[in-house]
């Protein structure tokens, strides 16, 4: 059965600036034991994308990085709890290993920077396993120091921490806390020690918050999506840290009856669209953003394969790029218009594909 709704053609968008042949425009990781590292996607003569092995790297390298305009590559490693960081040479894309520290939780899953203000001084990660969230000094050659701090999570349930995001403008930081249903918030004063928790937001019982956007074009705004709840949530955000909730939609059809779980979420650069991604369902869900932030259902795409867990805009209009583990490969939607994603016919074969940078 086709999920795709048939809508008017659209003009196509821009292509993705063009790099040489053999030079990589992205960086890709994946699940061990198929994936061995982080890969390099290319462009051969002809114009074919093929992911090759850049930097063997045991441990599942499930989440990247790509900091200071894309010198430097950063890598969580899933399933032995690392860090590893990488220079990257910026006219041939090779990848020279700088540092490989232990993180100090249990199945870090995901990185923010502090890149307000130029420079990046920490990053903050989440680790899924334990749920606590713990710094990483940068270094002065742009490599990760081993975490030298830790939050641990709130006393209650299992907890597991699955993003941590700094806010784009105001000193704040957020966390998804998926196995306590939970929003977290932190004010992050300038040299202060540690983080000062601020209330946060209690979700309904099962939602299991997973991936948080923030708004294009309003820092009061942000969007979550729930992983067990199948659910996209708009939320108001003040300065102060304080959370209101605005409105929960279904990720999935009306009608639908069966097992999935969200995964990922994305925002366009103009505000305008959200896209979610569903496991087991393996759609991706097409929500409206109205001039007021106001996020309505539009429709859904079938992902061209099993278990979609994350996805990428490319650069420039390039499209938009599933990694799907299960199915060790990367597809590539056409995003034109006001239409809904429009495969266009592109399997890229991935081990174990998890995500996606762009350089």
């Amino acid at each position: 059965m086709s999920l795709t709704t048939t809508l008017p053609s659209a003009p196509s968008a821009p292509s993705a600036p063009a790099r040489r042949p053999g030079v990589p425009f992205a960086f890709a990781g994946g699940y061990g034991p198929h994936c061995g590292g982080v890969h390099a996607l290319v462009r051969e003569n002809g114009g074919r994308v093929r992911a090759r092995l850049a930097a063997p790297l045991e441990g599942s390298p499930t989440w990247l990085h790509l900091a200071e305009g894309g010198r430097r590559l950063h890598a969580l490693l899933e399933d032995s709890h690392e860090l590893a960081s990488f220079a990257v040479d910026p006219d041939d894309g090779a990848l020279t290993l700088m540092s490989r520290v232990a993180t100090g939780g249990t199945l870090p899953v995901h990185l923010a920077f502090d890149d307000n203000a130029g420079r990046a001084r920490e990053a903050w990660i989440a680790h899924y396993g334990d749920g606590s969230v713990r710094r990483a000094v940068v270094e002065s050659d742009g490599a990760l120091r081993a975490p030298d701090r830790s939050i641990a999570p709130r006393p209650g349930v299992e907890p597991h921490a699955h993003m941590v995001r700094r806010h784009p403008r105001w000193p704040l930081m957020l966390a998804t806390d998926l196995g306590q249903d939970l929003l977290r918030v932190w004010r992050v004063d300038e040299g202060g020690e540690m983080p000062i928790e601020l209330e946060g937001l209690s979700l309904p019982r099962g939602s299991g918050p997973r991936h948080v956007v923030f708004h294009q074009m309003d820092a009061g705004q942000l969007y979550l999506l729930n992983e067990a709840a199948n659910a996209l949530d708009w939320l108001g955000l003040d300065e102060a840290g304080r959370l209101t909730h605005r409105l929960r939609l279904s990720c999935l059809p009306a009608g639908f009856e069966g097992l999935s779980y969200a995964s990922d979420l994305l925002v366009t650069p103009d505000g305008r669209r959200l896209f979610a991604l569903n496991r087991l369902h393996d759609a991706i869900a097409v929500f409206d953003v109205d001039a007021d932030g106001r996020p309505s259902w539009r429709g859904q795409v079938w992902a061209q394969g099993r278990y979609p867990r994350s996805a990428t805009l490319g650069r420039g209009g390039g499209g938009l790029w599933v990694s799907r583990p299960r199915s060790h490969q990367l597809c590539v939607f056409r995003l034109e218009g006001d239409a809904l994603p429009r495969f266009d016919g592109r399997f890229i074969a991935m081990p174990g594909a998890a995500c996606v940078v762009f350089r």
